[in-house]
């Protein structure tokens, strides 16, 4: 059983849930969003801390009325927010279930690699958690079917409408954006080695003191290190451009 106690604040508005490893703070006419919320970040804190994370203790998510919809992790402290418009994913395009998967995979990887001087570049970032997300969301729904929001939805049936996209882009052959190409990188990676030995490569990533203005050489090293295939290291060579941040190219942080 997991227990549930609640805070009131000097906003009379304002409540806060004590509920497992989260604090979460929410409007109080929105407290079965808060619930369910605290019960996806349970269970995928639980899954990250059976991977061998060791997941922060205490995470804060907070529940924002908003004028948009946004999710977002800090980067330096254990700290989720949720601005919306609306909670309902029937009123807005917003996936939430799979949304704070993607959110607790960056909390699990900046709890044990530090950006120091920003080396890691947003798809690097994204990348890492867009996969983490699709992995764990697929374990959600297993266990909770439709019902892990209020509104019951599908939320692998939604999350579907991106990596299919994804795929289909490289099937084509496209010219595939930096987001899909960095997606890839994680996906292949995690295939070949195991969400549970992630934890080691980002420890070792690091104790290795990575930082620019040598990130890529020093991420390569790791990866021969790692025991990856010939395949995936070339595939990082020819796009580490998108996966490390340099200060004086075109792309983004």
């Amino acid at each position: 059983m997991t227990l549930i106690s609640v805070v009131f604040c000097s906003n009379a508005q304002t409540e806060k849930i004590k509920n497992g490893h989260f604090v979460i703070s929410y409007d109080k006419d929105i407290e079965e969003y808060a619930l369910a919320s605290a019960r996806i970040l349970n269970f995928v804190w639980e899954r990250l801390d059976e991977f061998g994370f060791k997941p922060p203790k205490k995470v804060v998510f907070n529940l924002v009325k908003s004028e948009r919809n946004r999710l977002f992790a800090h980067k330096n402290k254990p700290i989720i927010t949720l601005e919306y418009t609306s909670l309902d994913p029937s009123k807005v395009p917003a996936n939430f279930a799979y949304g704070l998967c993607h959110e607790m995979g960056h909390i699990g990887m900046f709890h044990i690699t530090p950006n120091k001087n920003n080396w890691m570049s947003l798809y690097y970032r994204e990348g890492w958690a867009d996969i983490f997300g699709e992995n764990i969301t697929v374990l959600l729904y297993e266990k909770f079917g439709i019902y892990a929001w209020p509104n019951p939805y599908n939320y692998l049936e939604r999350m579907a409408i991106y990596t299919n996209m994804r795929t289909q882009a490289f099937e084509k052959g496209d010219d595939v954006s930096a987001s899909y190409i960095s997606d890839f990188f994680w996906k292949k990676l995690i295939e070949e080695k195991g969400m549970d030995k992630m934890p080691f490569f980002f420890r070792q990533i690091k104790s290795n003191r990575v930082r620019n203005p040598d990130a890529d050489k020093k991420i390569r090293a790791e990866l021969v290190k790692f025991g990856v295939t010939d395949d995936l290291l070339e595939y990082f060579d020819q796009n580490k451009q998108h996966l490390i941040y340099y200060p004086d190219n075109k792309y983004d942080r």
